[in-house]
């Protein structure tokens, strides 16, 4: 229950966001309880979820792995209060948006005019994930908690120079051994704008559990098997990491070749360093060919990502009706530093100590009209929707 002390202050936060034309949600989201760490908690038989409201930012997620032992295999922070005191964009495993990855130019064009956003990145030529305080930097309300769902609302009013009044939706449930999300934007107002959601969760199957001579963790995912079976293409990027409109084919047995059968994450980087790669990490954006499922399974139940750690036991598969995936794998100097949580071990997050499958649309799409057929804009006449399901197994030892 929340305390007495911790209600009325709340409440009285509730009432001046009203009152300074917040959201409605805000005196709601004040009464739904959270645990010791200022986190709210889903859960369901074999999985158990703890969020945060800055960024709707996924904090924990337990399982028990082959031993029986209760891991946390996400990346996060300790205590809820902590995500407002990063400078990590977005907060770590927070929602994307109004727009995921870069937007070529900070800018796009709509019925034959320019329209400019703020820039927050290359020396202000490109749009980072919404840019500095987008949606992965906000703070989202709460309107509905139950035990194994939580939905998330945000109100976007022409945030980083973004058009219209865009709302937000996100929710989350969980079933036995699986975790479901559904994304949803309504445009409320004239004009509207480009919309590309994502969620970028960082994921170590083993928990970061692995302690090297001096105690600390240095459990990576090197050993973990990613396989992308939708995935026989990449987007090309330039120098700068920025979508150049290129599709590059992931050539069978190649670095990229994640497509044909399950690889060690470890395995591929070393290949593809060999092949002349100037960084040992994967940083790379696969589009999802789901019009190309050969026995007529629909987007949903197909998996465009498995990945898995025989460690641990476990295996994820992850569902998406998106067209693409970006895959990361943690880079310590760049996303870092990072600790551990309490739940993990000590030390720093070491490098490829995680790897985030991020879903979204084509990269830089509402650039690149020679992608025709493809919807980039989204007016007071649309709703914008999305979906994602992780779903777990463990292999349990005995």
């Amino acid at each position: 229950m929340v305390g007495l002390a911790k209600l009325s202050t709340r409440l009285l936060a509730a009432t001046k966001a009203i009152w300074r034309g917040g959201s409605p949600f805000t005196a709601v989201t004040a009464m739904w309880p959270t645990n010791d760490e200022g986190k709210y908690v889903i859960e369901a038989e074999g999985i158990r979820l703890a969020f945060t409201n800055q960024g709707a930012a996924l904090a924990n997620l337990f399982m028990k792995d082959a031993n029986g032992q209760e891991i946390d295999i996400a990346l996060g922070l300790d205590h809820a209060d902590l995500y407002a005191e990063t400078d990590l964009n977005p907060y770590l495993n927070g929602i994307i948006g109004r727009y995921a990855g870069y937007m070529s130019g900070a800018g796009y064009e709509a019925d034959g005019t320019k329209h400019q956003v703020r820039a927050n990145a290359h020396d202000g030529t490109a749009i980072h994930n919404g840019g500095a305080g987008g949606w992965g930097r906000s703070n989202w309300e709460v309107p509905y908690h139950a035990d194994n769902s939580i939905l998330f609302v945000m109100f976007d009013r022409q945030r980083n120079g973004f058009p219209g009044l865009f709302v937000g939706c996100i929710t989350h449930t969980v079933t036995p051994y699986e975790w479901h999300i559904s994304y949803g934007v309504t445009p409320l107002l004239m004009p509207g704008g480009p919309l590309n959601m994502g969620q970028q969760v960082f994921f170590n199957l083993d928990g970061l559990g692995t302690k090297n001579e001096n105690g600390t963790t240095n459990s990576t995912v090197l050993d973990h098997k990613l396989h992308l079976p939708l995935s026989g293409l990449r987007f090309g990027v330039n120098e700068q990491g920025i979508p150049t409109g290129d599709l590059l084919s992931n050539k069978k047995g190649g670095e990229h070749d994640f497509w044909s059968e399950a690889r060690q994450i470890g395995d591929g980087i070393t290949q593809n360093l060999t092949a002349g790669a100037v960084a040992s990490l994967y940083d790379e954006t696969f589009m999802l060919s789901h019009r190309h499922l050969e026995d007529g399974r629909s987007k949903k139940e197909k998996p465009a990502a498995i990945l898995s750690s025989a460690r641990s036991g476990i295996t994820m598969e992850l569902y998406t009706d998106q067209d693409a995936l970006h895959v990361h794998t943690w880079d310590d100097k760049k996303d870092g530093p990072l600790k551990v949580k309490h739940t993990q071990g000590e030390g720093d997050v070491p490098n490829h100590g995680a790897i985030s499958l991020e879903q979204g649309d084509w990269p830089n799409g509402v650039n690149h009209p020679e992608w025709l057929n493809r919807k980039t804009l989204w007016g007071n006449k649309d709703i914008y929707t999305g979906y994602v399901a992780y779903k777990f197994k463990v292999d349990r030892k005995g």
